[in-house]
C-alpha cells in the first residue's frame, strides 16, 4: 500500500489521543489540551527554524524533541493548581496557548522551508516513514499501560480526589502521571498530524462517544472506534480527491459528532 507508513502513524495518534481525550472532557480541561498543543506546535516551530537557520546549521534539534521539551515544561505548570499560587489556572492556561501560539507564528514566518506553516498547522502525515510509525509507538505505549495496567487509580484519583487522597492514594503523583502521557502523546503526534488534527483527536471523539456511551470503558472503546473510523473516511478521501489530509479527517470527525449527536436528540424527542 503507498501510504501504509501514513495510514498507520496516523491510527497510532487517533487511538492514543482518543483514549486520553474521554478524560480531558470529562475532567473539563479541554482548554489545557489545547494549551499543551499549542506549545507542542511551538516546539516545533522552533526546531524548523533552528534547522533552517544558516547560523545554526548543525545545532538543529528534531521537532519530537524540541515539542516534547516545550510540552512537557507546559505540564509541570498547567497541571497542578497551587491554593497560593498568584495566578489562576484558567487565566495561566490562557497565556500560555496565546504565547506559545505567537512564538509558533514569529518562528515560522523566519523559518526559511516554504512548507513549514503547512508542517505547522496540518502537520506532514503522508510524509511518514517507518521509523516514525515507531517513534508514534513508543509515545503510545505508555498512555496504554496506564490507562490500561492502572485505570483504577487513574480513575479514582481523576474524578474523586479527596477520598482518593484519604485512602493513601498518592493523587498528585498519579496526576503528574496522566498529565507526562498526555504531553508525551501530544508532543510526539504534532510534527506529524499538525495542531488542528491533534486537538480534534484529543476532544471530538471524546465527545462522540460520550454522547452515546454509559460506563467509562465503553466511553474509551467508543471514543477510539470513532477516531479510527473518522481517520479511515478522511484517508481515503484525501487520497482520492487530492484533498489535505488532516483537515479531511477533522471534517469526517466533526460529521460523525453531529450525526450522533442529532439522532440523539431526534431519539430524545420521541
Amino acid at each position: 500500500m503507498l501510504f501504509r507508513d501514513a495510514l498507520m502513524g496516523s491510527l497510532v495518534i487517533a487511538i492514543t489521543c482518543s483514549i486520553l481525550g474521554v478524560y480531558i472532557v470529562l475532567r473539563r480541561i479541554v482548554f489545557v489540551g489545547a494549551a499543551l498543543a499549542q506549545l507542542s506546535s511551538a516546539g516545533v516551530a522552533l526546531a524548523l527554524f533552528l534547522s533552517g537557520a544558516a547560523w545554526a546549521q548543525g545545532i538543529g534539534r528534531h521537532p519530537t524533541e524540541a515539542a516534547l521539551a516545550l510540552t512537557l515544561f507546559g505540564v509541570l505548570f498547567l497541571a497542578f493548581e497551587s491554593p497560593r499560587s498568584l495566578v489562576p489556572r484558567d487565566a495561566a492556561i490562557g497565556i500560555a496557548y496565546t504565547v506559545a501560539g505567537a512564538m509558533g507564528i514569529l518562528l515560522i514566518a523566519k523559518a526559511t522551508s516554504a512548507e513549514a506553516h503547512d508542517i505547522l498547522l496540518q502537520g506532514s502525515i503522508l510524509g511518514m516513514t517507518p521509523s516514525d510509525v515507531k517513534i508514534l509507538v513508543a509515545a503510545g505505549l505508555p498512555v496504554l499501560v496506564l490507562q490500561f495496567a492502572f485505570s483504577r487509580q487513574v480513575l479514582f484519583t481523576s474524578f474523586d480526589p479527596e477520598t482518593a487522597r484519604t485512602l493513601g492514594y498518592r493523587v498528585r503523583l498519579w496526576d503528574l502521571a496522566f498529565f507526562g502521557t498526555l504531553g508525551l502523546a501530544i508532543a510526539a503526534a504534532m510534527q506529524y498530524a499538525g495542531v488542528l488534527l491533534v486537538f480534534d483527536y484529543l476532544v471530538v471523539p471524546a465527545v462522540t462517544a460520550l454522547l452515546l456511551a454509559k460506563t467509562m470503558p465503553g466511553a474509551i472503546i467508543l471514543s477510539v472506534l470513532a477516531a479510527v473510523l473518522a481517520t479511515f473516511v478522511g484517508f481515503a478521501l484525501s487520497v482520492t480527491y487530492d484533498l489535505p489530509t488532516a483537515p479531511a479527517i477533522v471534517a469526517c470527525s466533526g460529521a460523525l459528532a453531529i450525526g450522533v449527536w442529532a439522532a440523539r436528540a431526534l431519539g430524545a424527542r420521541r
